[in-house]
């Protein structure tokens, strides 16, 4: 009894002695971090103080050269455009300085080269029109595209603000202006504005302001409060402390507002390593002391207690730990369904498996170390949204099963929506259903297989709802099976056969081109409408085989043309975004257009605006390749929903093809008209043609006229016609 009373005194002395000793150092440091705190908020006064400094001679400088100017303005007598132009060129000539440039009252600025481009909308052109000296963030140079900062100040004339002249500092130069040596190197020092963005570090030169964020970087890394209380003081102008952690170790932070210079904050840093590093050995050398005896004396007993966890942990991460994604296995799902519908029977809740679509191709193009980070993100991503009671993991390959307790279709879409973007830029596109669970007592298996049968429903569609399981899927799959092959037959019987819609020059009812359409005519001569057939065929694949069929009987009719000596003009042929997951797919075309011996000029490959979009960096190549074997490009639906400009900088498009909705009157026709009016310019200036589709009024074409495009498709002129008929009119070359 004594020899374990005294035991338990001898363990209760170690741990007052811990204690003890813990408290002490806890004590020294906070009285070593006091000091700091001190030394710290004055080294960041005076770093503000340096950079304000450096900066303010940089303004001074660049308002002295808009003195100078305004001298020579004043000699001149004037102060418009030209004037204002002429004196900057004649100073530069004297005084060359190729970061220079200067911008008029209504932004137009002139740059040392003699180029000109607009800086109407510049938050620094702006800032100084209203009479701010201002440093700028950093942006984007609309001369070479490269990242800079502006320091920008007003020109005055008798008293008026004319314009604005500016400075561009590229990071590397800003970086030098404003980088202070803080403890030796040791500490770090960051300028952000107002929005947590950072403009200026001393860790790196470069920063993306879309991405790299002071605020945001703080929050992710475990400070949440000291994120808020930086947003909130800087919000608020004032000056501040905070302690926070990175990778386990304590930093201080001391901010400021760089009151001299618009929207700028100053953030000095500093780890505890570097605050009093022989201090600091000391009190880690007691703790490892103190850690080492009481250590010694809980070894023995843990030693076998860890070993056994571990060996148990093992086993269960064999069973219930997926490799690729880190979570569930289908194995550790089943159980915690199992326990789930024996809990709560009479509210079982619901099943949903999705996969993505055509991810073997990710797979193929990307590798599948990119496969599996994908995989990995998805499942992180459906995990974060999961409520307590729900449960997720991968069945296999792509393949994913969820279960949840509600299910409304705004929380699926929601879900889904989240994890379609991630790290690799790969766009995905799911297939999803559900199954409501009605008997807790059905085999899990045949549970699976209703909420997979209602996914296959959507399966292969690009834009669709989450489907949920009904008695009427079975009746929809056999209708659609039957529909499918009756598409296979006619792709068999050649019964799918190409339309021909004119492209009219409107001033002069010459045909100027055409687009082939596929049109399904029975062998009882009924015509099928497309929207019965194509969306099946995009659902299940067919679509390639049958655009493939139509693009060789376009080629056959051209080649026909051609040995007729008739004079040929282009035709369009629309594609699939199914063929741009196909390797081969270019090879397939050109191969094709050398069977025939047919000049590529005569042929139009026309993608829609959204499969562009979705993607850009494979359509990017592919249209290289089409330029440059002599295929145009033609851009269907622009302006339907999916416009981006930057797709028109970036992919070579020889034709735009202006949705229908722009010629239809709407509250908005007065806008459509001004959006109508810059497409045809910005086309024009683009050396981009312009066709307008589903003209079908007298109205549209004067509409048409107004803007400057000519070429028209659509019923006023022709609709689209067979092989024969079009056959005629192609030769006279006229409507």
């Amino acid at each position: 009894m004594s020899k374990r009373l005294s035991r338990v005194a001898l363990i209760a002395l170690i741990l007052l002695l811990f204690i003890a000793v813990f408290f002490l150092m806890r004590y020294v440091q906070n009285l070593l971090y006091s000091d700091v705190r001190i030394n710290l908020t004055e080294v960041v006064t005076q770093n503000k103080d340096v950079v304000t400094s450096k900066l303010k001679v940089e303004v001074n400088n660049l308002d002295n050269v808009s003195k100078q100017l305004t001298d020579r303005l004043s000699q001149e007598g004037s102060a418009d455009g030209n004037a204002l132009k002429s004196a900057f060129l004649s100073y530069i000539r004297e005084n060359p300085d190729p970061g220079l440039f200067i911008a008029d009252g209504a932004g137009n600025a002139y740059f040392t080269d003699g180029s000109s481009v607009s800086v109407a909308g510049r938050k620094y052109f702006r800032l100084a029109l209203e009479g701010v000296q201002n440093i700028s963030d950093k942006t984007i140079s609309r001369i070479t595209g490269e990242e800079m900062f502006a320091i920008s100040v007003p020109m005055y004339f008798k008293n008026q603000i004319i314009g604005t002249i500016q400075k561009q500092y590229t990071p590397e130069e800003m970086y030098n202006l404003c980088s202070l040596s803080l403890f030796s190197d040791q500490g770090s020092m960051y300028i952000i504005n107002s929005q947590g963005y950072i403009l200026i570090g001393s860790e790196q030169e470069e920063y993306n302001k879309e991405s790299d964020n002071y605020f945001r970087s703080l929050y992710q890394k475990g400070n949440q409060e000291a994120s808020r209380k930086l947003e909130q003081g800087i919000k608020n102008e004032q000056a501040g402390f905070m302690e926070t952690t990175e990778d386990g170790e304590r930093i201080f932070s001391a901010y400021t507002p760089v009151e001299e210079i618009h929207d700028w904050y100053l953030i000095s840093s500093i780890p505890t390593s570097a605050v009093s590093p022989n201090a600091n050995m000391v009190v880690k050398m007691f703790y490892v002391i103190l850690c080492v005896v009481v250590g010694v004396l809980g070894v023995i007993m843990f030693v076998f207690l860890a070993y056994k966890n571990r060996q148990q942990a093992n086993l269960r991460r064999i069973a219930f730990v997926d490799t690729v994604t880190g979570g569930n296995t289908f194995n550790k799902f089943t159980v915690d369904l199992q326990a789930a519908l024996a809990a709560n029977p009479e509210h079982p809740g619901y099943l949903m498996t999705f996969d993505v679509d055509n991810f073997k191709y990710v797979n193929n193009y990307y590798g599948f170390d990119v496969g599996d980070k994908i995989l990995r993100h998805i499942y992180d991503k459906m995990a974060e949204q999961m409520k307590p009671g729900e449960s997720l993991a991968r069945i296999s390959g792509d393949h994913f099963i969820v279960l949840l307790q509600e299910a409304a279709p705004e929380r699926l879409n929601g879900m889904l929506k989240a994890s379609m973007e991630n790290d690799q830029g790969v766009m995905l596109y799911y297939t999803a259903g559900v199954y409501e669970i009605a008997d807790p007592d059905e085999s899990i298996s045949l549970m699976v297989d209703k909420a997979s049968a209602a996914a296959q429903v959507n399966k292969g569609m690009m834009r669709k709802e989450i489907a949920f399981y009904s008695v009427q899927f079975d009746e929809q799959m056999i209708e659609s099976e039957q529909l499918k092959r009756s598409v296979e037959q006619a792709l068999t019987n050649d019964e799918i056969v190409p339309f021909f819609q004119p492209k009219v020059n409107i001033n002069t009812r010459e045909i100027v081109g055409a687009e082939v359409l596929a049109r399904w005519i029975t062998r009882e001569g009924r015509l099928r409408s497309p929207a019965e057939f194509i969306p099946l065929c995009e659902k299940t694949g067919l679509i390639t085989e049958l655009d493939m069929i139509i693009f060789e009987k376009t080629l056959a009719f051209l080649r026909m043309n051609l040995d007729e000596k008739v004079p040929c003009v282009p035709i369009s042929i629309n594609f699939s975004r199914l063929h741009l997951l196909d390797d081969g797919f270019f090879d397939k075309i050109t191969r094709r257009i050398h069977q025939y011996n047919i000049p590529p000029e005569l042929i139009e490959i026309e993608l829609t605006e959204s499969a562009i979009f979705d993607n850009h960096e494979i359509i990017s190549e592919f249209t290289n390749q089409l330029h440059q074997y002599g295929l145009q490009i033609s851009m269907d639906d622009f302006g339907s929903g999916y416009s981006s400009l930057n797709m028109l900088k970036d992919i070579p498009i020889d034709v735009l093809k202006i949705d229908r909705a722009f010629l239809e009157e709407t509250s908005d026709s007065k806008k459509q008209r001004v959006i109508l009016s810059a497409i045809a310019h910005m086309a024009k200036r683009l050396d981009i043609r312009v066709v307008v589709e589903g003209v079908e009024t007298i109205e549209n074409v004067n509409l048409m006229k107004e803007f400057g495009c000519y070429i028209a498709q659509g019923y006023y002129f022709a609709k689209p016609m067979d092989e024969e008929s079009f056959g005629k009119i192609y030769k006279e070359g006229i409507l």
